[in-house]
């Protein structure tokens, strides 16, 4: 339930329009859609080779968006671009989406028409393009095609891994660090791409082995796009992936952190095995009845999964309100494009809805009783989304518990992996196991 500190907003507006400054794909240096990196970008030695291993980047970002719609999605070349910028922009993302064996885009020379998700895809790449017109991508050869996806293949979160949940599902995982380093599972809100939760793999790969994986029946299976069939999504499955992603690496027993709605799939997973040593848990949103409250957002978002979860059609009509232009207007563009997934077409909704719904909807005051496992939990005051006292809560009925309650940070600030944060986590492993360093 990341989606923003405000929520979808599926009341505003009655109709499409077009962007603000000039295009979706606006090279403007400030402001909503600025077209600056969102990432490090690398050493610049010539004006045509940052573009393309960063557009490689970007669009392995936008993966998981681009195998789970349904439709091809259409995106614009960056305002003020050369005339002739469509063709080039077009062999260049042809090129990469090839060579990274993922479902490739329309470009089209304007944004006029364009929904909600294909203007956030147009928006994230123009951040890759930074200030470089799309011109500069002419030079896209098959050589340096290759050495730009060897690049960002070799960057956590790298390339999916095909697991199988305990249950047969199939299920995309991934692992940045070393094999013999302690390991940590990192549990991501219901329905969002692994790119959200990059920040910690990156952050924490270079002294644990980081392994996390994307929701059930969310994602394509790897076997071509497309959604796999979702088997089973009551919180016993849901949180048994937990345990199937360790089996699928190989790995015996982890620290277990969870985010948002992750933090109550950490939880139950916690109370399943002893395979997980630890736990931290980050801006959780847990259902806790009368003894804590909730916030407007977790209200309105409950109300929404119940909908969408009733059939597809019920899902297909607050689609169609998710299709405008002005759901983007709550949502931070740097993420936009991650936080849309499970509202990108009328089967994830129903789906999100089925996934996300057990989870907020589930009392965790029985499983509290059962986790005996050390405990960080970690909130702020400042967090509209997930109420914080549904932290402290938590953190009172956990036998083993210690709350950090941050002075500063909304809900997204925990998916941002800070060097604050980093410290947080590895001063309570090191106090909990010893160490975060792998052993040699």
């Amino acid at each position: 339930m990341p989606d923003t500190e405000a929520g979808p907003r599926l009341s505003q507006g009655n109709g499409p329009r077009s962007a603000p400054g000039n295009g979706p794909l606006s090279a403007q240096s400030s402001g909503p859609l600025s077209a600056q990196s969102s990432g490090p970008r690398s050493a610049q030695s010539s004006a045509d080779a940052v573009p393309l291993q960063e557009l490689a980047a970007a669009l392995l970002d936008l993966e998981p968006l681009l195998s789970a719609v349904p439709e091809r999605l259409r995106v614009t070349p960056p305002a003020g671009s050369d005339p002739g910028s469509v063709r080039v922009l077009q062999a260049a993302l042809d090129a990469l989406a090839a060579r990274l064996d993922m479902p490739g885009v329309t470009v089209v020379p304007s944004g006029d028409g364009l929904w909600s998700v294909e203007l956030a895809v147009s928006r994230r790449l123009a951040r890759a393009l930074g200030t470089a017109p799309a011109e500069a991508v002419i030079h896209a050869d098959a050589s340096a095609v290759d050495r730009a996806v060897r690049a960002v293949h070799a960057a956590p979160p790298g390339r999916p891994v095909p697991l199988r949940a305990h249950d047969g599902t199939p299920l995309r995982g991934y692992r940045a660090g070393a094999a013999d380093a302690p390991a940590v599972v990192v549990v991501m809100a219901c329905g969002m791409p692994v790119g959200l939760a990059a920040p910690w793999l990156r952050a924490l790969s270079g002294t644990c082995q980081v392994v996390t994986w994307e929701s059930r029946g969310m994602f394509a299976a790897g076997d071509g796009p497309g959604l796999p069939a979702l088997t089973g999504h009551d919180l016993a499955a849901q949180a048994a992936d937990v345990l199937a992603v360790l089996d699928g690496f190989g790995i015996g027993e982890a620290h277990v952190m969870g985010l948002c709605g992750g933090a109550a799939l950490a939880l139950a997973a916690a109370a399943a095995s002893p395979r997980v040593t630890s736990l931290s848990l980050w801006h959780g949103d847990y259902e806790l009845g009368e003894d804590a409250p909730k916030t407007p957002h977790q209200r309105d978002v409950e109300g929404l999964l119940a909908m969408a979860s009733r059939s597809p059609r019920h899902a297909e009509g607050l689609h169609r309100m998710m299709r405008r232009p002005q759901a983007l207007d709550a949502l931070r563009p740097e993420v936009a494009h991650h936080l849309l997934h499970p509202y990108a077409s009328p089967e994830l909704m129903h789906r999100y809805g089925l996934l996300n719904g057990v989870i907020m909807s589930t009392d965790y005051r029985p499983l509290l009783r059962e986790v005996r496992q050390p405990t960080l939990v970690v909130s702020s005051e400042q967090d509209t989304t997930a109420h914080p006292e549904g932290s402290v809560q938590v953190a009172e009925r956990l036998p083993c518990a210690t709350l950090r309650m941050m002075p500063h940070g909304d809900h997204l600030s925990a998916f941002g992996a800070d060097p604050g944060l980093v410290g947080l986590l590895s001063d309570f492993m090191r106090d909990i196991h010893g160490t975060t360093e792998r052993d040699t």
